[in-house]
């Protein structure tokens, strides 16, 4: 989808934004294999289906310093699943890019860095020519949260400010593009998306918070009865991803860690 003539964005899951031909942004998933000939790869962040461009012949190949953990596998497991090994499982289903990352050079002169931590750590956003905001995974797009029913937040407390950061910057630049999702040349309809995003990670930690108010639980618990009230299929990829974010939810809202026989439970202080 051309947003204008030297700004298009290549749709997938993530969608890859091309710039002049020249500057390459988040290419992975169905986009990896692409041989775009660029000039500069640049990766949002460090999860597996957003690194693809920074195996590639580059110039630069740009990643967040605090990204670094995606450097070699077993990094990139750690922070991914929030454990990792040097063997091989079925639970690690997002192992798209097993080589190791060289990152080299600085950002391209037409691009600026904006920190937008949650997602992970380190996650940023870049705004290119001062016109075209991508925002990686900071936010999704409507059916894709809905889908994954609990999205990946390492941090939920950062992600929301970061969510709240983007209403300001959205302002100030003509088009906005994430990483999963459709893509708008209209800029006030990804607003609506990012409210979209902001009032559905609200409801999904007040539900966190009414379902240990009156019974203690597990996080494996919580991440089970979240997904099965919404018809979803529980694997066991899908309880470790998503027990990182209610994790997140839970020290964010300050429940309280019980010790029982049966493990570690949460409860909402009184």
């Amino acid at each position: 989808m051309k947003l204008e003539k030297n700004i298009e964005v290549i749709q997938g899951s993530p969608n890859t934004l091309v710039y002049d031909n020249r500057i390459v942004i988040d290419l992975g998933g169905k986009n990896a294999s692409l041989e775009l000939n660029s000039e500069a790869q640049l990766a949002t962040h460090g999860h597996g289906d957003h690194i693809a461009g920074l195996t590639k012949n580059a110039k630069i190949k740009y990643l967040p310093k605090m990204e670094y953990w995606t450097l070699d596998l077993l990094g990139r497991r750690a922070l991914t699943y929030g454990f990792s090994s040097s063997k091989d499982s079925q639970v690690f289903t997002y192992d798209f890019i097993k080589d190791k990352i060289e990152p080299s050079g600085g950002l391209p002169s037409e691009v600026e860095e904006i920190p937008l931590p949650g997602h992970t750590p380190g996650h940023v956003g870049y705004i290119v020519d001062g016109k075209v905001l991508y925002a990686g995974d900071s936010f999704f797009g409507n059916k894709v949260i809905e889908n994954f029913v609990i999205p990946y937040y390492i941090d939920i407390t950062k992600g929301l400010e970061s969510l709240d950061k983007l209403k300001e910057l959205i302002k100030g630049v003509d088009y906005v593009v994430i990483s999963h999702g459709p893509t708008y040349d209209n800029k006030n309809k990804m607003l609506s998306v990012l409210q979209y995003n902001i009032d559905y990670l609200n409801n999904l930690i007040k539900n966190v918070k009414d379902m240990i108010r009156d019974k203690e639980r597990s996080v494996e618990e919580i991440v089970v009865k979240l997904l099965k009230d919404k018809g979803r299929e529980v694997t066991p990829s899908s309880i470790i991803l998503d027990s990182l974010t209610v994790k997140s939810i839970l020290i964010h809202i300050g429940a309280e860690p019980i010790v029982t026989d049966e493990g570690l439970k949460w409860r909402v202080k009184n």
